[in-house]
């Protein structure tokens, strides 16, 4: 017990350090574009270093423990849009770079959401049927997607970037994709808890579930 979590406390290290490593790279690019005055890059760059620190607030907000994992991938998503997407243009070279970043955000973010839910059904906070731990992680995926779609219309609009490309099209594109991959999660979530599958990764669930734990235990301490 003391090597796997001796081991689990280094691998979060190094997801950790990793995390750091991006939102220090993205802070980078911001103060490049600060000097050389290109603005909305630099505005859009300190929106997005922001929006990395997103688990961290929600963590103090609901008092749950998240995965180090969930951060990694905010931080990797986010730079792989700002500082690869748009500062390196890589959504005019790579024609499939923005169905990659939709399609496979919905799949985590969707699988995010189960985790959410499932936490609770573990530590029997709620009794609730597999399908509706489904519909939860596919709503959560799709609300996600619709939210960011939002953002690049109002950036475009306000700010005068091209973050919609063509506009319409590339909008229901993304959204499609978002749903597709949100319908995947949510397939996989439904899966896991009828068959107890290896599929979504065994360690991860118990690492929240362990952290769910002792979150509530820290809350029933609190109340006496």
């Amino acid at each position: 017990m003391d090597r796997r979590r001796s081991t689990e406390d280094w691998v979060e290290t190094i997801e950790l350090t990793i995390s750091i490593l991006i939102q220090v790279s993205i802070f980078v690019v911001m103060l490049r574009s600060l000097m050389l005055r290109q603005w909305l890059t630099a505005f859009s760059g300190a929106t997005v270093l922001l929006m990395t620190f997103a688990p961290a607030a929600i963590e103090r907000q609901l008092r749950v423990r998240l995965p180090i994992e969930v951060t990694v991938f905010t931080c990797v998503f986010l730079f792989a849009s700002f500082a690869l997407g748009e500062v390196r243009d890589f959504y005019e070279q790579l024609w499939w770079w923005d169905l990659l970043l939709h399609g496979s955000s919905a799949v985590v973010i969707g699988f995010i959401g189960f985790l959410g839910v499932y936490v609770f059904y573990m530590t029997h906070r709620i009794r609730i049927a597999p399908v509706y731990v489904a519909a939860i992680s596919f709503g959560t995926a799709v609300t996600v997607g619709t939210i960011w779609e939002i953002f690049e219309y109002l950036m475009d609009l306000g700010l005068g970037l091209n973050m919609q490309r063509s506009g319409l099209t590339d909008t229901m594109t993304d959204l499609i994709v978002n749903a597709l991959g949100a319908m995947a999660a949510a397939a996989i979530g439904f899966y896991y808890m009828h068959h107890d599958s290896e599929l979504l990764g065994r360690q991860l669930i118990r690492k929240l579930v362990e952290r769910g734990r002792a979150a509530a235990e820290v809350r029933r301490e609190k109340r006496h």
